[in-house]
């Protein structure tokens, strides 16, 4: 047996990686513009919104991108947060210096739309900017929501979709930016970013040049040097994929899978009902080291996420639905992953070796929603 289950890179069909070794074309050859051309529109129609510039870089990048776009706009804004990508976030938003206010929730929780709503028209943001499925912690914060709130609030809706695009069907009607990414759920190799957007951008003067969505829209999305093999991986992907099978797909085994981890006591992060689709987060019990049973299970043939330092701090581990997905590993899966942390945790301590340190995820009582003004820094309850 030999499958992953990471968040990326994820595991792809052999022509895709056909396409991806074959000869590499210059980015301003005919051949080249029209993959670019095509690849786009299979983007815009996968999510319905008109605009997208790919670009070489990672989700990372895609959210400066969209960072550097919210400088354009007047007024302060709001930001979610109930994980680490939320987290991250607020730090794109202080690098870029925007005024902000933060709606807090503990890490595996979903939001108390109320008590968001009640924050929101205090703050009255200009811009709300979230994640819609939190990767570290395998919780969807509903797109109903988002766009509800974004609709009460008058603000523009943005959005960090790198871990829903391509595992959940999306209709991003008037959302204002969105971003994602080859490497996960478009089953391709990781490397390019995507940023959605509904054609409403910032000035060219006050973004930097290579962030600058207004140049992308401009040269036919290839304004810079460009990878013919990255695009050619993600147009095969993306032309050879039944999405609404996919969909269905991810969402069966997901929840298949939970309800086979807990009927063997094992715990995912997220409750059911905040569940998000092809991404599951297991808090591994504190006398086990989350990082000798990813390496057991890496004997196995089964490779799981356990590496990202928000992972090691908590002491958990990570199994994602992204990519090809291998029948007999995922149905093994559960059983063996029990067994290795009942092992372990039998075994004596010298021989478990120290455990990894913890770090509390967050400390706001109970997992309320907190507000943070980014000048001042201080927190206050709404």
């Amino acid at each position: 047996m030999n499958a992953s289950f990471l968040t990326g890179p994820v595991t792809v069909r052999p022509e895709v990686r056909a396409a991806f070794a074959a000869p590499a074309v210059p980015h301003r050859d005919p051949a080249f513009l029209e993959t670019m051309r095509k690849t786009r529109l299979m983007l815009t129609s996968l999510v319905n919104l008109p605009h997208v510039a790919v670009i070489i870089g990672s989700g990372t990048l895609a959210n400066d991108a969209v960072g550097a776009q919210l400088t354009d706009i007047e007024g302060s804004g709001l930001i979610l947060s109930n994980g680490e990508f939320g987290e991250r976030l607020i730090d794109h938003a202080r690098r870029w210096n925007l005024r902000f206010s933060v709606a807090r929730r503990s890490w595996g929780n979903g939001f108390e739309w109320n008590q968001v709503r009640q924050l929101a028209e205090r703050c009255r943001p200009a811009w709300i900017w979230a994640v819609l499925a939190e990767t570290s912690t395998g919780v969807i914060n509903p797109l109903t929501e988002l766009r509800s709130l974004s609709e009460h609030t008058g603000a523009v809706l943005c959005l960090d979709a790198v871990s829903a695009i391509g595992l959940m069907p999306l209709d991003l009607t008037g959302v204002r930016f969105a971003t994602a990414v080859s490497g996960k759920g478009m089953a391709a190799y990781p490397g390019l970013a995507a940023v959605f957007h509904d054609g409403r951008l910032a000035r060219s003067e006050r973004v930097p040049r290579y962030l600058d969505l207004e140049v992308y829209e401009g040269a036919d999305g290839v304004p810079f040097t460009h990878s013919s093999n990255l695009l050619a991986a993600l147009e095969c992907s993306l032309a050879l994929t039944n999405w609404s099978l996919k969909f269905d797909m991810v969402k069966q085994k997901s929840r298949a899978l939970r309800a086979a981890l807990r009927e063997k006591s094992m715990r995912p992060v997220a409750r059911e009902e905040d569940a998000a689709p092809g991404i599951i987060t297991l808090a591994i019990p504190a006398e086990v080291s989350a990082a000798h049973v990813a390496s057991a299970l890496a004997n196995d043939g089964i490779t799981v996420a356990h590496q990202s330092r928000y992972l090691v701090e908590r002491n958990w581990l990570q199994i994602a639905l992204m990519g090809e997905i291998d029948e007999e590993a995922i149905g093994a899966l559960p059983g063996l992953l029990a067994g290795h942390v009942e092992q372990l945790t039998r075994r004596p301590e010298a021989d478990r070796g120290s455990l990894l340190p913890r770090i509390v995820a967050d400390a706001i009582d109970g997992g309320a929603c907190w507000l943070t003004t980014q000048r001042t820094r201080k927190y206050r309850r709404p």
